[in-house]
């Protein structure tokens, strides 16, 4: 048997499932790893994102058992909707990584989901004790910031977060991407070896983020929600699960429910929080847009599964171009494990939804075309939902979190410490 090694699964906006439940990756990955001997430890920041959440109003760092795993709560400054200060209480976080890893026996592995170029300074942590880096990219947060407008392209400072990029992905043990087009992306960059570039990409590996099925299943039969929205067996429910932000675009949402108010059976629901939720209900009310209601802020992890079962169509809503290079969202494939048509309104490249006939993903460029595609949905008969819902199940196995982390472990050549497979 292998000596016992240490896994630091490095996430800034990682938290508790019951918390956030959002970045299950790192979580879901800290469990399987531990549970092949491994000893874990989730290192994020103790402010839990997008919540008013503190684990450590005082010192340094805080000691904390959640979803079986030991975690590791980081002190970081608040940032509100502050972008700016968002981008320093990253750069605060990865210098007290390395402050509180003083009192800790050094990690022989580091996995770190990283905000390019903000926390680098965990690359260097990692460099300076020697263990194994492991880059695990979610978003590509450089092109982000072309993409919608903060930064332009030939930008000094725009090249410079390019070239840290570039520079980790030449320089990590192996970089894991959760978008299915990541080397398209390397390339398109110019950065791999066949076109002079440093990234060898037989390093850099696609997992995407998936779906914890039989956790999903078992949440599914023991947690339910009374809400009569839900419930109402006469209405056609359209529901949209996730943030109300910039990148959520759900505006175009509200624009193409105008077009449906004649088809009193569709009611859209929507159940998530954001700096954009009040004045979209603001402009419902004064519009009187009646079939577009909006729900709980926040829905619990475990009832998740019961809420998009109630769907009759689930929604994935985004900016135009959204995921150039293919998207990971975890309420994707949950909608997928959920077994109902789904229905995108960006077009994305690599998408399941779309190569497996699982619904509707198209760039929905006006309200007219959006509230068609939706009629379109209203409209199939029940045998082309049970073809959907057969389909699903097929597609929604290769997207499983267990599938997934065999894969992540075989890719980075961590094996397995006591046998279990």
């Amino acid at each position: 048997m292998s000596k016992k090694q240490t896994i630091w699964f490095i996430n800034k906006d990682a938290g508790p499932l019951s918390e956030y439940g959002t970045h299950l990756r790192t979580v879901k990955q800290a469990q399987f790893f531990q549970d092949r001997g491994y000893d874990v430890r989730l290192v994020c920041s103790g402010r839990v994102h997008n919540t008013e959440i503190n684990h450590v109003e005082e010192g340094l760092y805080k000691e904390e058992m959640h979803d079986d795993i030991p975690y590791l709560f980081i002190s970081s400054p608040a940032y509100g909707e502050s972008g700016v200060k968002r981008i320093l209480a990253y750069m605060a976080f990865a210098r007290n990584v390395r402050k509180a890893a003083r009192d800790f026996t050094k990690p022989d592995i580091i996995v770190h989901t990283s905000r390019i170029p903000f926390d680098y300074a965990i690359y260097r942590f990692a460099r300076r004790i020697k263990a194994k880096y492991i880059l695990d990219v979610t978003d590509l947060w450089p092109m982000e910031f072309e993409h919608f407008g903060y930064l332009k392209k030939g930008n000094p400072v725009l090249n410079l977060f390019y070239a840290v990029e570039r520079h980790l992905y030449a320089r990590a043990d192996h970089t894991v991407m959760s978008m299915e087009g990541c080397h398209d992306y390397i390339k398109e960059k110019k950065w791999d070896r066949a076109q002079g570039g440093p990234v060898d990409l037989d390093k850099v590996h696609y997992v995407n983020n998936g779906v914890d099925l039989a956790e999903y299943h078992k949440n599914l039969d023991t947690y339910s929600l009374d809400d009569p929205d839900l419930l109402d067996p006469a209405t056609f429910k359209f529901i949209y699960l996730g943030s109300i932000r910039k990148a959520n675009h759900l505006d175009s949402l509200i624009d193409a429910a105008k077009y449906l108010q004649d088809y009193p059976q569709i009611k859209i629901l929507l159940y998530g929080n954001g700096d954009e939720r009040p004045q979209l209900e603001k402009r419902c009310a004064q519009e009187g847009i009646t079939n577009v209601l909006f729900k709980a802020g926040w829905t619990e992890p475990q009832y998740v599964p019961f809420l998009l079962g109630c769907a009759s169509v689930n929604l994935l809503n985004y900016a135009p171009d959204w995921a150039p290079y293919g998207g990971s969202m975890n309420k994707m494939f949950m909608a997928l494990a959920a077994g109902k048509p789904i229905l995108c309104n960006v077009g994305m490249k690599y998408s399941p939804i779309r190569d497996a006939n699982l619904g509707i993903d198209e760039r929905l460029a006006t309200p007219q075309a959006y509230a068609d595609a939706m009629i379109r949905l209203y409209r199939m008969t029940e045998q082309e939902r049970e073809a959907i819902r057969l389909r699903t199940q097929e597609v929604v196995k290769q997207y499983d979190t267990d599938v997934l982390d065999h894969q992540y472990a075989r890719y980075c050549g961590i094996p397995s410490l006591n046998g279990k497979q």
